[in-house]
């Protein structure tokens, strides 16, 4: 695939020092970036700190596309246009791949990949060789997991992981929806908010023609693109199966049919989609953050009660995209909470790949002394990430300082 450098550098240019780069192409799928591997890099706590619990919050791993006509509405008009002699070599090289995806896809929308289960057993395996005080023993690990049959196989991936690495450790699963309460909350005035309908969208509509240019594309696979209905649709469509094949357990690309200010034109667009309904921006007033509020009051309060008792242990929460970014936004951890009110800057000031790739997970990790006194780790995908609060020992926290700072924001 070739490089457009001139546009690269102009974005590096731009964007925050925290992402230090332009967007790679499989950075460009937003929320279908696959989990990333973490650096090996640690912070050594205090001396006489040791970890004895950690409250996790975890999106499900790498999955197919969430509908069969996600793939199917595609395919079918490759296949009519095919029919009457309307696609270019091209388009017919690419009708060709598609007929594999759909194959590999074909009863298994929205469901975990293998990659997907791999990356739980993974994380799960990191966090016992970095934290194997929490998991000696019997201790006790309570896993909670939305009803979604995706983060219900990922809690068992994750949690089966850890069985096997310590046989001995009493672990519960539950999916019930009592749990979506706090899992994956949103309250109507979010869902309207959130909505097509919603007043914010006229001006991203207008926002999302000016960065969708579907024009060459169009004209590379079809021999005439004036046939295609909606073009910037089908650009959109073929955007997130070319994002999805990092997920999926195929040879296959669909990157060469892009060219890379076409990908990130789309990006931007779901990208600022993403930042507008979960994140911080000041165009939600607040709103969308302030749904996790039910999430981090139980994280809150199991941590207290974690505390209390004193024993290794570990809360496990599996959930989706859009509530890990409300609950990061919410907590202010760092890069996750920036506030901008031009849409053409969205991309500078947030992007969803680095705060919500598949598999993305946030960790408390709690460490205490002969003393008692409790410090709290964040870990944002297995990297440290800090909070606005002054720490002498950053990245770790006095928990009582966090809680009384968290606790604001959870009223």
């Amino acid at each position: 695939m070739r490089l457009y450098i001139i546009t690269i550098l102009c974005l590096l240019c731009g964007l925050s020092a925290r992402s230090q780069s332009a967007p790679t192409p499989e950075q460009a799928g937003s929320i279908y970036y696959a989990y990333p591997t973490p650096p090996a890099v640690s912070t050594p706590a205090p001396a006489g700190y040791e970890p004895f619990y950690i409250s996790h919050y975890g999106r499900h791993g790498s999955r197919w596309m969430t509908a069969d006509e996600r793939y199917t509405e595609v395919v079918s008009v490759f296949d009519s246009l095919y029919r009457c002699s309307g696609l270019t070599p091209l388009g017919i090289d690419v009708r060709g791949r598609l007929h594999k995806v759909w194959e590999d896809a074909r009863g298994c929308s929205g469901s975990i990949t293998p990659l997907g289960e791999r990356q739980h057993r993974e994380i799960a395996g990191r966090m016992f060789r970095n934290f194997p005080q929490v998991f000696r023993a019997d201790a006790r690990i309570d896993a909670r997991s939305s009803t979604s049959v995706r983060c219900v196989l990922s809690m068992s991936y994750f949690t089966e992981r850890l069985k096997e690495l310590n046989p001995a450790l009493r672990v519960d699963r539950r999916a019930y929806h009592r749990y979506m309460d706090y899992i994956a909350y949103t309250s109507p005035e979010g869902e309207k908010f959130a909505s097509e309908k919603a007043p914010w969208r006229s001006d991203f509509r207008e926002f999302e023609k000016k960065n969708v240019r579907p024009e060459r594309l169009m004209a590379s696979l079809f021999t005439n693109s004036s046939v295609i209905a909606d073009p910037d649709a089908m650009m959109r469509s073929l955007y997130w199966i070319a994002a999805d094949m990092q997920n999926v357990e195929l040879d296959l690309s669909f990157y060469d049919i892009f060219e890379y200010e076409e990908l990130i034109g789309v990006w931007k667009t779901v990208n600022a989609r993403m930042y507008v309904c979960n994140a911080a921006a000041p165009l939600n007033g607040g709103l969308m953050p302030r749904q996790a509020v039910p999430l981090l009051r139980n994280i809150l309060e199991s941590a207290d009660a974690a505390i209390r008792k004193g024993t290794p242990a570990a809360d496990l929460r599996f959930g989706h995209d859009t509530h890990l970014i409300r609950l990061l936004a919410l907590m202010q951890i760092e890069g996750c909470s920036n506030r901008e009110t031009d849409m053409e800057k969205f991309h500078l000031a947030w992007q969803d790949y680095r705060v919500s790739p598949m598999g993305a997970n946030l960790q408390l990790v709690f460490y205490r002394n002969k003393k008692n006194d409790v410090l709290v780790k964040f870990l944002l995908n297995e990297n440290e990430v800090t909070l606005p609060i002054k720490s002498g020992k950053a990245p770790y926290y006095s928990w009582e300082e966090v809680k009384t700072f968290l606790g604001k924001q959870a009223e």
